[in-house]
């Protein structure tokens, strides 16, 4: 037996370098998909498909969760909830109201 094998990499050092990437950044397609999915669940779980399905089986399961999708589409694109604004992304969701509420503290002062 030979102890003097060859060390490989199982990386090679090109890649292992390289910058990692950042988050993706966030689309009005997949900010809207995201309250889409939200507001699915929501109804879901106040009872809707529940309610949907009573004494009509599995197809009546399966177009339930169809029925309380396409309510939950229609509600995240007719009032949507903005909980990915590009503004709120980048201030915080109380950014403004903080930044008032220095401006008075430091007036009073």
């Amino acid at each position: 037996m030979s102890l003097n094998a060859p060390v490989i990499s199982p990386v090679p050092a090109s890649s292992a370098s390289a910058p990692a990437a950042g988050p993706a950044p966030i689309t009005d397609e997949s900010a809207l998909r995201f309250e889409q999915l939200l507001w699915a669940e929501l109804l879901t779980h106040t009872g809707l498909e529940k309610s949907l399905t009573l004494g009509g089986g599995d197809g009546a399961s399966m177009f339930a969760r169809y029925f309380v999708e396409a309510i939950a589409a229609d509600i995240a694109k007719q009032h949507p909830l903005g909980l990915l604004d590009k503004d709120l992304a980048t201030t915080g969701l109380n950014g403004s109201l903080e930044t008032e509420a220095i401006k008075d503290a430091t007036a009073t002062v």
